[in-house]
């Protein structure tokens, strides 16, 4: 009883103090990236703190498995390095006997990350998108200024606007110019307005427009006319996932026949069970030996940390792209990690041996 209130209580006060170091990490980078997006026009101004909040939520599975993980390594490697893993070893405890409080700290938090994974995370992703897109549809001055030439991209598009009506997101007198390439067009358009789609792209749609296109320098231009078009303001930055299928209630996923809804499903139930898995993992990984004053085990962890989630984030894109049938998904890579798991328990009560 001893033995496992101490371990435990040592874990959790680890834990505390990294989780808030990781949490004040990812929302330092968050309102950086934000404001930036703020400046350029991308997101409200009134909308950052509340973003970031979403923001901050959606990644917490993510924290919560890295804390686990990174506080039960810490833990056993400190009794390790302080010899008292032999003291305990000499009172008839094994490296299995260590298995049980572990789990008595680290299942509570794997069934926290799995109902934040799967039900509160795309709770989350799905009032960030309504709330960025109300504040972009409330503020008076979009990225569709009126009476002013604005850029966009890197700076490949300059567009002009004579009136702009923010409740209707649309005005009179439109002029845009765009670079591709070595070719410049110009489009003169009666009516114009700005919308967001699924996947939280912003485009400029235009009525009744005449474009002109030629290379700089050149006397022969291209003419055209549409009755309607549209033309993309930021640069195409494909996700994985798009931000609307992240949104979906898992209960949506469940099922489906989509890739990407497959993958994004895969991801959510993938998230807790890495976690139970490296949990596991990290106490074999915390060999140390204080002889050698080398903490490889360490480097080792990382390592294995690392692929683990790297190769989900693959598995996520082959699901997405169709290449892994939805039956296999990624549970090849998560029975890997496990038997890899197993061994090095062998492994260690061997080494006593």
């Amino acid at each position: 009883m001893l033995f496992r209130k101490r371990l435990v209580n040592e874990m959790v006060w680890v834990a505390l103090g990294l989780f808030v170091i990781l949490l004040l990490i990812v929302l330092t980078t968050q309102i950086v990236r934000l404001l930036g997006e703020a400046a350029v026009g991308a997101l409200a101004s009134s909308a950052v703190w509340v973003v970031m909040g979403f923001a901050a939520v959606r990644y917490l599975p993510v924290l919560l498995s890295l804390m686990l993980f990174v506080s039960i390594l810490a833990v056993m490697t400190r009794l390790w390095k302080d010899h008292e893993m032999v003291v305990w070893f000499a009172a008839g405890r094994g490296i299995g006997s260590f298995i049980r409080p572990v789990l008595g700290f680290a299942v509570p938090v794997v069934m926290l990350i799995a109902a934040m994974s799967l039900f509160v995370s795309p709770w989350a992703q799905k009032k960030n998108r309504e709330f960025r897109e109300a504040a972009l549809a409330r503020q008076d001055m979009t990225q569709l200024s009126p009476g002013v030439f604005r850029e966009a991209g890197n700076a490949d598009r300059v567009y002009f606007v004579e009136n702009f009506s923010g409740a209707a997101q649309a005005g009179n007198n439109v002029f845009m110019q765009i670079r591709r390439d070595d070719k410049l067009s110009i489009i003169l358009a009666e009516r114009g307005g700005l919308y967001v789609d699924e996947a939280g792209d912003r485009w400029v749609w235009l009525n009744n427009a005449h474009g002109y296109e030629s290379v700089p320098g050149a006397l022969n231009y291209d003419l055209m006319h549409f009755e309607s078009g549209r033309v993309r303001i930021d640069d195409p930055q494909r996700p994985v996932v798009s931000p609307a299928n992240q949104a979906l209630p898992t209960r949506a996923l469940l099922g489906s026949a989509i890739p990407e809804q497959v993958a994004e499903l895969h991801w959510r139930l993938g998230l807790p069970i890495s976690t139970f898995i490296l949990a596991l993992a990290a106490i074999p990984l915390a060999f140390f030996n204080a002889r050698g004053g080398r903490m490889l085990n360490i480097v080792f962890a990382g390592v294995m940390a690392f692929l683990y989630y790297n190769c989900m984030n693959v598995m996520q894109a082959w699901l997405a792209a169709g290449k892994i049938p939805a039956a296999v998904g990624m549970w090849p890579l998560h029975l890997l990690a496990a038997a890899l798991t197993v061994w090095l328990f062998v492994w260690r009560s061997r080494l006593r041996r």
